[in-house]
């Protein structure tokens, strides 16, 4: 049913190459406007050198250039914001057919399934780092500063979801469907948008960090976790509740060196094993896929794999010219 949402607008090639250079032009460009502009600034007053940047680049981290790091999250954030108004924009009027049809078949969310994955998820973030803080609390430092913390938090509960939703909509929601209906299959649209997924984060400063393909194991995984899901229950609202758990628990519970978000987190650590980090995520998402199995009654696990059915006559809608 996901799949054929693609049927109740325009589906022209041109169509799909407008919204997808708009789309990124908005994220690359127009949206970097907002982080630019106060680093130029902070260049051409003399406060910051070129060497800075480079390395602000490999590390974002807003407080090294004069910034203070809610300031520069919320400026990063921008620019994802500005990425979903214009993709949203685009698919309405381009495709003429509503952006809820790249979340479900319904066009009607439900918060339900958001909230479910979000907390379900959020709880699976915090049980191995309370193991860990077990074992060692000497790699973690406790730096809550609630002058700090709050504004954050804010950013984090209304800004930050915005970014998760952006990836997700653009991803396993326009991109999916699209590719779904250019081949006629699922493996496809689930494999390609999980490597576009990964790549898109290859210049996440933890790439540098841990190595381009022990990341990309986990970007790509991450990337398949989610597709799976939203393949199986033919919706987005699973994705979407378990990537802003991510980000938000990333944001406002811990942060390291090189990390994407460097933001005031109440706890910082100085010691990530990503080596064990990695399974214990697979292990989870696992889980995970298998608590949704029960809860939601999936049963036909050729959803992922399968062929995608021709529409029936009855969904398909002629858009007005």
């Amino acid at each position: 049913m996901f799949f054929q949402n693609v049927y109740k607008g325009a589906n022209d090639p041109w169509r799909y190459l407008v919204t997808i250079l708009g789309t990124l032009a908005g994220l690359l460009f127009l949206g970097q406007i907002p982080v630019t502009i106060p680093v130029v600034q902070a260049y051409l007053n003399g406060n910051i050198s070129l060497s800075d940047i480079e390395n602000f680049q490999s590390n974002p981290d807003f407080t090294k250039i004069g910034i203070d790091a809610n300031v520069g999250m919320l400026l990063l954030l921008l620019s994802f914001v500005v990425a979903l108004v214009i993709l949203l924009f685009l698919v309405q009027k381009i495709h003429r057919r509503s952006w809820r049809s790249l979340i479900n078949f319904k066009e009607q969310l439900d918060w339900s399934k958001i909230g479910f994955a979000f907390g379900l998820w959020f709880l699976m973030s915090l049980i191995p780092e309370m193991i860990n803080y077990g074992l060692s609390p000497e790699s973690y430092t406790y730096q809550l500063n609630w002058s700090k913390f709050l504004p954050l938090l804010a950013i984090s509960i209304f800004i930050l979801p915005l970014q998760t939703s952006f990836e997700e909509i653009f991803m396993r929601g326009y991109l999916m469907q699209a590719f779904g209906h250019w081949t006629g299959t699922r493996i496809i649209p689930l494999l390609v948008t999980s490597a576009i997924f990964g790549l898109m984060h290859g210049m996440n400063p933890e790439v540098g960090k841990f190595g381009f393909a022990t990341m990309m194991s986990y970007y790509i995984g991450t990337g398949l976790f989610l597709g799976i899901l939203t393949l199986m229950d033919d919706s987005l609202e699973l994705a979407l509740g378990i990537h802003a758990a991510t980000n938000i628990y990333a944001s406002t519970m811990i942060t390291f060196e090189g990390s994407a978000l460097q933001t005031p987190a109440i706890f910082k650590t100085e010691v990530i094993n990503i080596e064990l980090m990695i399974p214990v995520f697979f292990a989870f998402a696992a889980l995970f896929t298998f608590i949704c199995a029960r809860k939601y009654d999936w049963s036909d696990w050729s959803k992922i794999y399968g062929k995608i059915p021709p529409p029936a006559i009855a969904d398909i809608e002629v858009p007005q010219e």
